[in-house]
């Protein structure tokens, strides 16, 4: 069964990494600039407030949890609030850095017991790094910082090169490494942050797929257990969110320069539609992570009911 999941999943990837590659770029003007900083504002305040209100009537023990809501609020509004001015504030590094701190101590603080358990199991363990590695090459094709598809023209490279560069994604500008090998072909650059993205990304999703194959390997009918069947939605559903863009080359392959606007509200750096669903990836991926502790040890996550 494992080698049939892991086949499953590698030819999932390399057909989600073709659908991608042969998506339609879209060629007239982006029309929806102008509601992009009000969509900003009400998204971002809605995950801000919903974080304090959730802390505040479910887990007052937990403030985590708003910080967490905060800074992927944060996200989404950094590029509204500061405007062509933000790629070198330091406010742009303290919110990509503080996110995977805070990641790291909920799941450390939270699902401690899971983290333990399966780092004594050598199934779940591969299983979940190779689920975490896949990932990251699904997002970094799906993001578009690799391709095996150059562009071509009168000023395209001919010969293969690695040079420093300078990358203003996320949100603020990090040192990068870009290359580019004609022969393969292949090319793509490699930054900080996108190498924190891929991080944050591929080790969630590898904890959740750790999560689910030791549920699988001990439980005799996983089927029946609502906790296997939330982890594999939660990872399912961040497969389709943390690599939105994939969701455009799907929709171009079918419809053609019709869907050009979904194409802009990726690319444009003011747009909120990527650092929400971002935002969405993370929060269901740590969701699940910290229900599989709750639900193995007494709902470890949840506070004293309330009187």
């Amino acid at each position: 069964a494992g080698v049939l999941l892991t086949a499953s999943a590698v030819t999932a990837v390399f057909g989600g990494i073709g659908l991608v590659e042969t998506q339609i770029v879209g060629q007239t003007a982006p029309q929806l600039i102008a509601i992009y900083p009000v969509l900003s504002l009400f998204i971002g305040g809605l995950l801000a407030v919903g974080g304090f209100l959730l802390v505040l009537t479910k887990y007052p023990t937990k403030p985590q949890y708003a910080l967490l809501c905060m800074v992927l609020a944060g996200w989404i509004l950094y590029p509204t609030v500061m405007p062509g001015q933000g790629y070198y504030n330091p406010l742009g590094y303290l919110l990509v850095l503080s996110l995977p701190a805070i990641i790291a101590y909920i799941v450390w603080t939270d699902a401690r017991g899971v983290l333990q358990s399966i780092r004594l199991q050598t199934t779940p363990k591969l299983v979940g790094i190779v689920a975490g590695l896949l990932m990251c090459v699904f997002f970094a094709f799906s993001a578009g910082t690799m391709s095996i598809k150059p562009d071509s023209g009168l000023n395209a490279p001919t010969s293969a090169f690695i040079i420093p560069y300078n990358v203003a994604s996320p949100l603020v500008v990090w040192p990068a490494v870009e290359w580019y090998f004609p022969s393969i072909p292949f090319t793509g650059y490699l930054s900080v942050g996108s190498f924190l993205l891929m991080a944050i990304l591929g080790g969630l999703t590898g904890l959740n797929a750790a999560i689910v194959t030791q549920q699988w390997s001990g439980s005799e009918s996983v089927s029946a257990t609502p906790l296997f069947s939330g982890s594999l939605a939660a990872s399912g559903a961040t497969a389709c969110c943390c690599c939105a863009p994939a969701f455009y080359g799907a929709l171009s392959v079918l419809f053609g320069t019709a869907v050009t606007p979904v194409y802009w509200s990726f690319m444009i750096p003011s747009s909120p539609v990527g650092s929400t669903f971002f935002a969405a990836s993370v929060l269901l991926l740590l969701w699940s992570i910290v229900r599989a502790t709750g639900a193995s040890a007494g709902d470890a996550c949840a506070v004293a009911p309330s009187e």
